[in-house]
């Protein structure tokens, strides 16, 4: 591997990603742009639980600040 990866070896690399799925475990912040309706789920791929559209932003919530 190459000296600039940040990662020792790749079960180091797995282990990574993992703790990123598991942050994402429902901590995904969900905003309808149709109706503006805004909650927390656990998939990327939500819809709308209000007016059931398909048009949502999604942004995992660990990538806010805490303060």
């Amino acid at each position: 591997m190459s000296e600039n990866f940040p990662f020792q070896n790749s079960d180091q690399l797995q282990q990574w990603h993992q703790g990123i799925l598991d942050a994402n475990r429902n901590n995904i912040f969900c905003h309808c742009r149709t109706c503006g309706y805004e909650w927390m789920d656990s998939t990327f791929d939500a819809t709308c639980i209000k007016c059931s559209s398909q048009d949502v932003e999604h942004i995992s919530s660990w990538q806010f600040p805490d303060d």
